[in-house]
């Protein structure tokens, strides 16, 4: 899709060394860009910083043409986002100003951009061949209150004297642009910023994606990132990418029909849940996958894996037998009352390294396994409910944290606590219960 029209929203100026606008929302998923300026003969390149926190990234290393200086900056915000105020300093400026508009549509593929300075007349850049569907800005930037004239075809959003003395004029056209761009105006100093602004890379989506047939594909080389919600509903439906899979604002990813995979060769981030709903469906990364909220695994056969780390802030639910959860590194519920509960006969809960849950692990059908190469660590309650299930590490203890009310149950029939290399220590409520230790002794509290 062709990058979109540009829109001002918000100038300022100030007779000072920095200056804040007054609050704007940008659109959802916006480019917002902001020029920045200073003007005085030890005006350093301008800083920019947002009521919110946000993150500004420059472009460019900035220009300064003696009397003026400025620096271009770029933000791409949320599907959702807030009002805002931004402040610029221009440290030793005796006057400070900026103007912000956004643009729809837009990557952050800046590699065509060029400053030029004239410290006595007009400003020109030489850009390199635009790709088609681009947007091309021009920022100017003078030392004197005139109107400017922009460069051949462009339109200009605002001509104006944003603080004394010192005018910024910003103005666009398309691909179809002249790659040989001057100014016209009557500055002392004068600065000429020229940005080709092109597509979104593919597979950004800012609303939802649906895979809606059997067989249906979604591949990005890169990354596929998705603001909305992503459901693969038709049996092996496939969402791939060599980069990162990202469902990033508030969205769900539903993995609904037998056997549909998402997969990754770098990281699954998803800030609300997972659900993988029907048999042998599969979630995979081979770095991360990040949960913010649930992971669901509901039907028989269900996978979720990461050759990374697999981090879940709300809950890990493997709801049919045969389901796995697995990590060649770590495993992080994290979540102070999230929970991973292994609910069907014969689910596993795997990690090459360590296992840390800050609230319960139930493993609740017989023949249910929760392992570790280091050690589980568990900080609610761990609740061993069925025949044959087993909690095992191979390096260090099992443990579950203080305070005294948490607690690591093994009721009604004979379990056994699987250990390896070291002492350790078994507590069993009620009866006897077998410690199972291999090249030295251990000792079993009833």
């Amino acid at each position: 899709m062709p990058v979109g029209t540009p829109a001002t929203l918000t100038t300022a100026g100030a007779t000072a060394t920095s200056v804040t606008t007054a609050g704007f929302t940008p659109s959802a998923n916006a480019l917002v860009i902001a020029c920045c300026l200073g003007r005085g003969s030890s005006a350093t390149i301008p800083t920019i910083s947002d009521s919110l926190g946000g993150t500004w990234t420059p472009i460019g290393a900035g220009a300064d043409a003696g009397n003026v200086t400025g620096r271009l900056f770029y933000q791409v915000v949320s599907a959702s986002p807030s009002a805002m105020t931004v402040t610029v300093n221009t440290t030793g400026g005796t006057q400070s100003a900026v103007g912000i508009i956004e643009v729809s549509d837009a990557g952050t593929d800046f590699s065509n951009y060029q400053a030029g300075i004239n410290a006595a007349g007009d400003p020109s850049v030489t850009m390199g061949a635009y790709t088609a569907g681009s947007r091309v800005m021009v920022f100017g930037i003078g030392n004197a209150g005139a109107a400017w004239t922009s460069p051949s075809g462009f339109t200009e959003l605002f001509d104006s004297e944003v603080a004394t003395n010192v005018r910024l004029v910003p103005s666009y056209n398309d691909s179809s642009a002249s790659t040989s761009l001057s100014w016209t105006s009557a500055a002392t100093d004068s600065i000429g910023f020229g940005l080709e602004i092109k597509e979104a890379a593919a597979g950004a989506i800012s609303g939802s994606a649906s895979i809606t047939e059997a067989g249906d594909t979604v591949a990005g080389s890169s990354l596929i990132a998705i603001a909305g919600s992503i459901t693969l509903s038709e049996g092996s439906d496939a969402l791939t990418a060599s980069g990162s899979v990202i469902s990033g604002i508030s969205g769900l990813l539903s993995v609904t029909e037998e056997t549909d995979s998402v997969a990754a060769t770098a990281t699954i981030a998803l800030r609300a849940s997972l659900a993988a709903s029907e048999s042998s469906d599969s979630v995979s990364a081979s770095a991360r996958v990040n949960l913010a909220a649930t992971g669901s695994l509901s039907e028989s056969g269900d996978t979720l894996s990461s050759a990374g780390n697999v981090a879940i802030q709300g809950a890990a639910a493997i709801g049919e037998e045969a389901d796995s959860l697995s990590a060649a590194a770590t495993i992080v519920s994290a979540s102070r009352a999230g929970t991973a509960d292994i609910a069907e006969a014969d689910d596993t809960l795997a990690s090459a390294a360590a296992l840390g849950l800050k609230a319960s692990v139930s493993l609740a059908e017989d023949g249910d396994s929760l392992s570790t190469v280091a050690g589980p660590t568990i900080k609610g309650a761990a609740a061993i409910v069925e025949a044959g299930d087993t909690v095992t590490a191979r390096a260090v203890p099992l443990l579950v944290s203080s305070p005294q009310e948490r607690v690591a149950t093994v009721p009604a029939e004979d379990r056994t606590a699987a250990v390896i290399a070291e002492t350790r220590f078994a507590s069993v409520s009620a009866e006897i219960r077998s410690v199972a230790a291999r090249s030295e002794i251990r000792l079993a509290a009833a």
